[in-house]
């Protein structure tokens, strides 16, 4: 799987999930296992841009034209 393809997974789970942790608020629900899992994918969601953005930077830097 592509990292492009990882964001957009990562992407979609985190839309269902927001969705989920809605309608538990809604209906006074705790919904602290989903609230966990949405920050462990934001951190992935985070560190797949910030690598990318890394290796674009480090790559610019030392190319040799």
């Amino acid at each position: 799987m592509s990292k492009h393809q990882l964001a957009h997974t990562i992407q979609k789970e985190l839309l269902i999930l927001n969705d989920r942790i809605d309608r538990k608020i809604i209906k006074g629900r705790s919904y602290g296992k989903e609230a966990h899992k949405h920050k462990v994918l934001l951190k992935q969601l985070h560190m797949l841009s910030y690598y990318g953005q890394m290796r674009t930077n480090l790559s610019r830097m030392f190319s040799f034209r």
